[in-house]
This record gives structure tokens, sequence and C-alpha cells, in this order.
């Protein structure tokens, strides 16, 4: 299909009244769910047309209840389950990766990228590109338009010209309904945002474009920390003045490989992260809040199996959940015909016991001439001053058999030494202990059958410095599979799934079946949108020597055998005031366990937003007089004044660790880039923990060419 050029100027205004937008026909949008080609509730005009610089995308989006669309949002990539519209684009037509761009009644805007043809059925949404959108309610409906730059599309032109894959599609929120163009069934999870499914579209008279953008900061602020009583007398507090300045600077080297520099690295303005109590024999994962490593985080990517990971950003600037000062890098991230490339480098300041170490990635994968087949592999590095290391490495391949069957295989190894470099104290490199293999077969659909089968090995001595590893030493094997029925309209139930998983850990030294699990699955989708999944869990434990978890609970050595059941209910993000909740309740080790959650939303306004969630874990051993109490609540709320200015409040209090942690941002969002920050962040414990609390203000300006 050619993408239409527009004969003449638009306002982006998001009122879709100009003559230039009358020339342009709209696609054929279809029902996608909740019956793919049903009958629409309402009608929905989408055009896609290009300027020679810029994607354009204008919506007419008709509603019979134009009170009712869903408008809660006023924040940059924060859904709170309004309407939208969305265009999806795979730049370079490779059939794997793609670009994601919506927006709301609001006018708000979310992006984010797509990888590895969708396998997941999620998009990453920490990627910020530079475009733009506007969006207006009408007594009709609504409408939007959005503008996208080619620089920020980043596509190799030949001759003038380009082809890439391209999707639209509409969301209405209270009626769990989308269209769709082109018309993809439901068969894989997303269907619709799978690049390989997305329609060709050609671009004539079209140019690649570059850019340079330099984003300087300076932040000032004041801490105050309070030393727990045992340390001095109440009321000496340390005060100390916060103030520094730093840059970043991207660069794009070709329409698709960017290179960002960065000076003096600060994350003043993130997040804090939330609370978790650890019931389990494994260590805990905490996502990446920061972006400057989030964007275009799937590049990266090098998968070992559950959470665990080759790389793991988190493990570069953080000590403990505790800020490490980044004195500077680089990173290089993109596509080279038909290679991904990443690699980053950066040198952090001594901090505690830690002394100043440099971290070094590089990443490299080529996709096959199946376009849904790569191999590829990674390096990563941790040298400290004091002459520590560690060296990780590692070849992965995804091979496409046929149909929706795929193979992964994964190889990966590290090396570190013990001490300083000194003479002969350097870790003997030991192929087998130190290394970690993978092998998965798996079928990848959503509708129908889909099925897993997983074999993995761990050595007693594999531990990536700049990874995540969740166990050593441990032979693996999991088995999944899922078989999901859609219903049509008019029936009460919408989709049902009946699945069953297990999986077992060996130990490799002797051989010991540490822990085995095999959990029935049944859930249901009504017409409603509301959705509840019930599960049954049927548990193995071998404990050789005590288990320590959180809270102090010790489980004594011995052989367990348990069984646990749940439930899970969530209800469609369309509605105003929401609810999700779940329960699971039996056996644990020698006594018994209950654990519940709520998890309630309400957006009274595109204004106010107001989310909670509650855990709570009751542990019981009888026959040793032992038990457990943990609590975890917390509360977020959202002011959002227009598109551009906004307050966010964060409360946590853990009953376990008797610490509450509060976390305030006001932002002034000038331009892309340019941003104003008001920071307070206050953490409160018991007697025997400080006290801390700071004022930060950070203000960035981007500096665009």
């Amino acid at each position: 299909m050619r993408l239409p050029r527009l004969a003449g100027p638009v306002v982006l205004d998001g009122l879709v009244d100009e003559a230039a937008w009358r020339a342009v026909a709209p696609v054929p949008a279809v029902v996608y769910e909740p019956v793919f080609g049903g009958a629409p509730s309402q009608r929905t005009e989408i055009r896609v047309a290009h300027d020679g610089g810029h994607l354009y995308l204008a919506a007419r989006l008709r509603d019979d209840e134009p009170a009712e669309v869903r408008a809660n949002s006023l924040y940059r990539d924060e859904y709170a389950g309004d309407d939208t519209v969305g265009l999806i684009v795979d730049p370079f037509n490779d059939d794997a990766t793609a670009l994601w761009f919506y927006t709301m009644p609001t006018g708000a805007r979310v992006d984010g990228t797509v990888s590895s043809d969708m396998a997941s059925g999620e998009a990453d949404w920490s990627w910020n590109g530079r475009w733009e959108a506007a969006a207006q309610r009408t007594s009709d409906g609504w409408s939007a338009e959005m503008r996208i730059p080619f620089s920020t599309l980043g596509f190799e032109s030949e001759t003038g010209g380009v082809r890439m894959g391209l999707s639209v599609y509409r969301w209405l929120a209270r009626q769990s309904e989308r269209h769709v163009w082109p018309p993809v069934p439901p068969r894989w999870p997303r269907a619709y945002a799978k690049p390989s499914k997305l329609r060709d579209v050609a671009l004539t008279g079209v140019a690649s474009r570059r850019a340079l953008t330099v984003t300087p900061y300076v932040l000032l602020g004041h801490s105050v920390r309070s030393p727990p009583e045992a340390e001095r007398p109440r009321g000496l507090d340390e005060e100390a003045a916060a103030y520094g300045a730093g840059a970043d600077a991207k660069y794009g080297i070709t329409s698709n490989l960017t290179l960002d520099v960065t000076v003096n690295t600060d994350f003043a303005q993130v997040e804090a992260d939330d609370e978790q109590i650890n019931l389990t024999r494994f260590p805990l994962f905490y996502p990446e809040k920061r972006q400057f490593f989030l964007e275009r985080a799937g590049i990266f990517d090098f998968a070992l199996s559950g959470d665990g990971r080759l790389f793991h950003s988190r493990r570069i600037g953080l000590a403990d959940g505790e800020p490490v000062a980044i004195l500077g890098g680089a990173r290089l991230a993109g596509r080279a015909g038909r290679w991904e490339i990443g690699a980053l480098d950066l040198q952090t300041a001594e901090s505690g016991a830690l002394p100043s170490e440099n971290f070094g990635v590089l990443r490299l994968r080529r996709q096959l001439d199946d376009p849904l087949s790569s191999v590829g592999g990674m390096l990563t590095s941790r040298i400290g001053l004091d002459g520590r290391y560690n060296v990780a490495y590692g070849a992965d391949g995804v091979i496409h058999v046929v149909g929706d069957e795929f193979l992964t295989l994964t190889w990966a190894q590290s090396l570190r030494s013990l001490h300083s470099a000194r003479p002969g104290e350097a870790e003997p490199a030991r192929w087998l202990d130190s290394g970690r293999a993978l092998l998965a077969w798996e079928r990848r659909r959503a509708a129908g059958l889909s099925y897993r089968a997983e074999l993995g090995w761990a050595g007693e001595a594999f531990d990536p410095g700049v990874g995540f590893e969740p166990y050593q030493g441990y032979r693996s094997a999991e088995l999944s599979a899922t078989q999901e029925w859609l219903f049509d309209a008019g029936a009460p139930v919408r989709a049902a799934w009946l699945g069953a998983e297990g999986q077992a850990f060996q130990r490799s030294r002797d051989g010991l079946v540490e822990a085995a699990e095999a959990s029935p699955i049944v859930g249901l989708t009504f017409a409603s949108g509301d959705e509840i999944e019930l599960v049954s869990r049927h548990r193995r434990e071998e404990v050789p020597e005590p288990l320590l978890l959180d809270g102090g609970i010790e489980v004594p050595v011995g052989r367990y055998a348990f069984h646990r059941a749940g439930a899970e209910f969530t209800m469609p993000d369309g509605r105003r005031l929401r609810c999700g909740a779940s329960i699971e309740a039996g056996g644990f080790y020698d006594g018994y366990s209950l654990s519940a959650s709520l998890s309630p939303s309400w957006n009274p306004s595109p204004h106010l937003g107001l989310g909670g969630e509650y855990r709570f874990d009751a542990i019981r051993f009888p026959d040793r007089g032992a038990s457990l109490d943990a609590h975890i609540a917390r509360l977020r709320l959202r002011l959002g004044f227009d598109i551009h200015a906004s307050l966010s409040a964060f409360l946590q209090y853990s009953s376990l660790t008797e610490r509450t942690s509060i976390n305030v941002r006001l932002r002034h969002h000038i331009r892309e880039g340019t941003d104003l920050w008001i920071v307070y962040d206050e953490r409160l414990g018991n007697a025997a923990a400080a006290h801390e609390r700071a004022l930060l203000l950070k203000y960035t300006h981007a500096i665009a060419r």
C-alpha cells in the first residue's frame, strides 16, 4: 500500500477538519475484540499520511455516549483506563521490532517498543521518543492527531523511498472493544502489534534524518539525617546541602544507531522501589526504573530463565538499593542492517566498601534469513580499581522452526577474581562450574494450544557480576501448556482457558531434588471484561540445611509436601472505580499460611487518580509455636493540572522493616527534554533506624538540532 502524502498543511490541534485530511481515505478498521470481525458498537475513522518529514495520524472516534468517553490521564506514559488511539510502526520492515505510539482524549502520550515479534505478549513502555499529539472532546465522541518526525522513526531510506510495517487501532475502554487495521485475528498475544503481521506501506520522496540533543541539568537541595537513638542524643541531626550539575547528549550516528553520552549522571526524580516480602529460597528481583537504562533496553536482553539475565542494569549505580554516583560514560544502541548493536561503558564513584568500578556491556544480535530467527552474543565486565573483576559472556539463538514453533538455545559463563589482582590470586576458570545453559521449545499462541518446555542448568560458580541469577548449582526442568477458547458475541463468557505448569530443581552436586511443583490453572473472561483465575499448587521441598526467610522465620531441615490453592480477580481498566484481588492459602512447609492482596484504583476525573495496594501474609507453625504477620501498604496519588504540570505522591509502609517512606514529585514539563522537578523524600523507621529526609530541585534543558 502506498501511504498518501498530505496535499496541504495541517494544524496539530486534535480537530480533523483540514482539507488535506478530507483528501485521505480512512483505513478499513475491523473489530479485533471482544469478538473478531463482529459488529462495531461505534464508528471509527483513522487516517494515516506523511508530509515528507513526518508521519501523521488523524482519528475521528464517534461515541453515542460522549460523556462516557474515558479520559482519565494527563501524564506522559501513564495509562489509567482511558480510551486510546494508537499507531504501531516497524520502521525497518524487519518483522521483529516496532515502535508503539498512542494518545488519549486528554492529549496525553504513551510510547514504547516491541521486540522479538511480540513473543512475550508485552511491549516495553520505558522508551521515550520525540513526537507530538493533540486531542479534543467533541459532541459526538473525540478526535486526535499525531505527528511523528522521521528522525524519531529512524528508518533507512533508499533512493528517496522506504517501506515500513504499520498498524493502527482504537480502544473503547468501557466496552473492552478494539478496532484494528490491518485485520489480524487474535491468534497470538496482542496480534495487532506483532511486527510480522503489520501491513507493508511504501513512502516515496522521503529521506532519513539524524538528530543531536544535549540535555544539561542543575540540581540543588538539602538533606537531613536524624541518627538512631542509640548513636547520639536526640536532636543532633546531620544536615547537608546537595548540589550538582551534569549533562546527557544523544546523537544519531546513523538513522537507527544512537550514541548517548552522560556526565555526572543523576536520577533524583526516580520513584522509590516497592517494598516486597520474600518467602522463597531465591532472591527478590527489582525492576529497573531509571530512564537512562530503560530506553531501548530490549536490545540488551539476554534472558537465562525466569527473572535471570546476563545483564541487569540495576547492578550499575545501586548497591543494596542505595544510589552509587555514576561519574559518566556512554551507550550505543540501535540497528545496522540485520544487526542489533548495544554497547555500554560506565564508571562509578567509590562508595562505602565498594571501590570505583567500571562496567562494560557489549550485545550483538543478527536476524537470519527467516526474520523470526536470530543469533547473538553478549560480553559483560565489572572491574574495580582494587583489582577485582568479573567477566561474563554468552551466546544465544532463537530459531523459528515452523508455524508458531520456536527453539531457544542459550549458553553463558562467568569468570571472576577472588581478591585484588596480585600474582596467583586470580580464580582459575572452570568451564562447567561457572557455566549456564538453557534449552527451550515453545509454541507461541493465544487462542488454541500453547506450550513451553525448558531445561536449564546453572553451575555452582556461575555469578554474572552485571547480571541477575536467582540460583546456582541446579539442574531445572519446566513445562507449561494452556488451551484457550474464544466465544462468539452474546455469550456470557468471552474467553476460557485451562492450563498446567510444572517445574523441578535438582541440586547438581548430589542429585537432590530440592523443589518440585505442579499447578493446574483455570480461568474465565466474562462478557463484562471481569476476569478470574483459579490455581492449585502441589509442592514438594527438601530442606538440607535450615532455610531463613524474611521476618526471621526459619524452616528446619526436613522433607515437606504441601498443597495450596488460590484465586485472582481483576476488573477491566475502563471502569473509573475498579479493584483487583487475590488470595492464596494452604500448607507451608511444616505449617500453613495465608496471603491476600487488594489493589483498588479510582479515576474520578483526568485531574485526579488514586491507587492503593495492600498485601497481608500470615504464617503459622503450630508445632514450633512460631508465627509471622506481615503487612505492606502503598498509596499513590496523582494530580494532573494539565499535560504539562503534575504532582505524584507515593506512600508505603512495611511492618517487617517497620519502615515508612514518602516520595512526592512535582513536575513541570515545559517541552520534550526540558523539565522542572521538585522532589521530596522521607524515610522513617523505628528507634533503631535513621530518619532521613531530603528536598531537591532539578532542572533539565534540552537543546536539539
